[in-house]
């Protein structure tokens, strides 16, 4: 690691008023940072991505590491948990109101973020991430699922004319996983193609970086999925909450240790629940 992408700002307050979010944000660093110029203790709270992977958007107020990462945002079903989400890592895409240069080299701004672009952000990101579950397995893949996704994906109206028209004419979808998984590649690359990344010079080699902005951490959360979409990782879902979670590990069926020791624990109780019963009613018997 060699550049780091820093988060939007390093202390974050978000007031509510009504439908709109004031979030202000203070020690702001726009541009990426040469890993080797900060100390290593100090990578994991300025790298927005490690962030990302220590906190945990299911279990509010809870701090560990996951491997959620940004498929909080398309976990965060409610509101409790967008502005949640939005106090932890800022605003996802909302104006400016200001912006002040400090004397430490960072910046201090305030940005409105709408509630309900907030929410529609998060429902075009959540479709894009459950089209990517599906694109990512291949031939395992569910045309009915990759169909119903790719209807609710906002895409350019021409786009939208050729893949309706593909839904609408193509047969039965339950006979034509083949046909969608292609038309479902070319919806995915056309949103996160919405999100390009940028290129950074560093010493003399070129590094490919998300494109942050003042106005919000979104071209971040789409960088990691296109990156999920390019190593062609599995995107798991939870056993125990039902989050999604990129599978860097094969077998894993929790997104966070604690939901992976729930996990282990059901297993325990599942197959040694006679022999855990029966040594409580002995204790029962014997205090009497």
């Amino acid at each position: 690691m060699r550049l780091i992408t820093p988060v939007w700002a390093q202390q974050i307050e978000v007031e509510r008023q009504a439908e709109t979010l004031l979030v202000t944000g203070w020690g702001r660093i726009p541009d990426p940072i040469d890993a080797r110029e900060i100390e290593p203790v100090q990578i994991s709270r300025l790298d927005i991505f490690q962030r990302f992977h220590r906190y945990v958007l299911r279990h509010l107020g809870e701090t560990q590491k996951s491997d959620a990462g940004v498929y909080q945002f398309a976990d965060a079903h409610d509101d409790e948990k967008l502005i949640a989400f939005v106090k932890e890592f800022g605003p996802v895409w909302g104006e400016v109101r200001s912006t002040k240069y400090e004397e430490n080299g960072t910046f201090t701004l305030t940005v409105a973020q709408s509630m309900r672009r907030l929410r529609n952000e998060q429902r075009e990101f959540a479709a894009t991430a459950k089209l990517l579950q599906q694109v990512n397995r291949n031939s395992q893949a569910d045309s009915a699922i990759m169909t119903d996704v790719m209807i609710d994906i906002h895409l350019p109206a021409y786009r939208r004319i050729m893949i309706d028209n593909f839904l609408s004419t193509d047969g039965p979808i339950e006979k034509k996983t083949g046909s969608v998984l292609p038309w479902a590649h070319r919806a995915l690359c056309m949103v996160l193609n919405n999100y390009p990344p940028k290129l950074v010079p560093f010493n003399g080699d070129v590094i490919e970086l998300p494109d942050t902005g003042d106005e919000g951490i979104r071209n971040a959360i789409y960088y990691q999925l296109r990156r999920d979409y390019l190593a062609q990782r599995t995107i798991g879902t939870c056993l125990n909450c039902g989050g999604h979670f990129s599978v860097y590990k094969r077998g894993t069926r929790g997104c966070s240790e604690s939901c992976r020791r729930a996990l282990r624990n059901q297993r325990y109780w599942s197959k040694h629940k006679k022999s855990v019963n029966r040594s409580r009613r002995k204790k029962r018997t014997d205090r009497k």
